[in-house]
């Protein structure tokens, strides 16, 4: 498997890597020639002021640097360009030193890399370049996924990021069981964090493992900053996916995703993903909620489980104990509950999308409504965020004021004694999970007070 540090080692293998055509080229040459973000490049470009006094006051706590006198780098990527507000937050922050790995597996992932690398920039810039350690793990791609990871892996050790890019041509095959397979990736993009714990003993206060998704800047602030609020042990988004039958994007990852009763999210509208009530109202306020399971294209870990023990790792279900075979996403998810750190919640705010078709969906530009119903202002109000007509709706502008209510942490119950589970036992290529779902009995750790009690603190200052 080659490793890029100071050079490529080729692979030897019996398949070697297709070459691109013309067309390809070319679009590489584009994207060169712009090094900027397709998708999420308007995501904070234009945000109402109100929203970017907002921003720079909640995740100044997750600045890892020294901020300079001038413009903020996060007022920059807010859309401020003349920062006078951020003369006001506090500029004594010394370097944090909270340490953050990023932990990202792509397959054929060629038309997202420029937005993610993006984002990984600028977060890593306000997080601080030397909190920030990024571990990539690439297998099987057909397309120029490759080629484009080593021109990215340049830009990065040019601005002082630490990355560590490996590829490999393994594909699951035909034979080899999907879970099991899905959780030996996870796990490879996972080998340097155990690798600076031995040899460096350089230890991580947070882990951030992410699909191939369209993240804005302030999405994976939001998140980082939700999981350290509320010292979680899983933190993840909500993820939607295209339904061409309503000609509307639904909730995606309801495989993963369980409420805290234990029961399946749907693939459904926002307002009928939840069928615990309690929860469905948050969701629909965009606030913060409690649930036994999820990961939705970005998660936050708290990496203590696997640190110390039981010594977690993605793994597949144990059949033979007669172990429900779920997703290694929901099982990590499990055994967190078991580990004691069953601190799982969703951030509805943060909607990420896996092409530009639901991403331009779930964040149009807000507009002035001035020439509708004699509305005259621009955004919500300090006292109302929800003023605006457009930040009441579901896939409003990506600019809504935050509320009181999403600042307050969360009041954590232990979890379900038991949860729906649809399991995928076969091998192969099967469409989708081929065992009667069931309610799986939970292990009793996971009921018990103790499974929600802060075990690890992760928590910062709150200005």
């Amino acid at each position: 498997m080659p490793i890029w540090r100071s050079g490529h080692i080729q692979s030897k293998s019996r398949h070697p890597i297709r070459l691109p055509t013309l067309e390809q080229r070319a679009r590489v040459l584009d994207l060169l020639s712009t090094l900027s973000p397709h998708y999420t490049k308007e995501c904070t470009r234009n945000s109402q002021p109100l929203y970017v006094q907002q921003a720079l006051d909640r995740y100044s706590p997750l600045v890892g640097h020294n901020t300079p006198v001038g413009n903020s780098w996060i007022s920059g990527l807010l859309g401020m360009d003349n920062d006078d507000h951020a003369q006001t937050v506090r500029r004594d922050l010394a370097g944090g030193d909270h340490k953050y790995y990023f932990a990202i597996n792509f397959y054929n992932s060629f038309d997202v890399i420029p937005d993610l690398f993006a984002t990984l920039f600028r977060v890593a810039a306000i997080l601080g370049y030397h909190n920030v350690f990024v571990s990539i793990y690439e297998n099987g791609s057909t397309d120029q996924t490759k080629a484009l990871l080593r021109i990215f892996d340049a830009l990065t050790r040019s601005v002082g990021m630490r990355v560590l890019i490996r590829t490999s041509t393994r594909t699951r095959g035909a034979f080899n069981h999907r879970i099991e397979y899905l959780a030996e990736v996870r796990n490879s993009a996972f080998v340097p964090f155990h690798e600076l714990r031995d040899s460096e003993g350089e230890y991580f206060d947070s882990v951030v493992f992410m699909n191939d998704v369209l993240p804005c800047v302030d999405d994976l602030l939001e998140l980082i900053w939700q999981s350290r609020r509320n010292n979680a042990g899983i933190t993840c988004a909500a993820d939607y996916m295209y339904h061409s039958e309503i000609a509307a994007p639904v909730f995606y990852d309801n495989w993963v995703s369980r409420d805290i009763n234990g029961t399946a999210l749907e693939n459904a509208p926002f307002e009928r993903i939840f069928h615990h009530a309690e929860s469905s109202a948050r969701f629909q306020h965009h606030l913060p909620v409690q649930v036994q399971s999820c990961w939705n294209g970005i998660a936050i870990l708290d990496p203590a489980p696997f640190y110390s023990p039981p010594h977690l790792q993605f793994r597949m279900a144990k059949i033979t104990d007669g172990e429900c075979s779920a997703s290694e996403c929901s099982l990590i998810c499990n055994d967190y509950w078991e580990a004691g750190y069953g601190r799982i919640l969703m951030v509805p705010r943060v909607k990420l999308a896996y092409d530009s078709k639901v991403f331009d969906i779930l964040h149009p530009s807000r507009r002035n409504l001035t020439a509708i119903r004699r509305y005259s202002r621009l955004g919500g109000l300090p006292d109302d965020p929800r003023t605006d007509p457009q930040d009441r709706s579901w896939f409003g502008p990506h600019d809504r004021l935050f509320t009181e209510e999403e600042t307050q942490p969360l009041n954590f119950v232990p979890g379900p004694e038991n949860v729906w589970c649809w399991g995928w036992d076969g091998a192969g290529d099967l469409e989708g999970p081929d065992v009667d779902p069931i309610w799986e009995l939970m292990p009793n750790k996971s009921t018990r007070p103790e499974s929600i009690i802060v075990k690890h603190d992760r928590s910062m200052e709150i200005f």
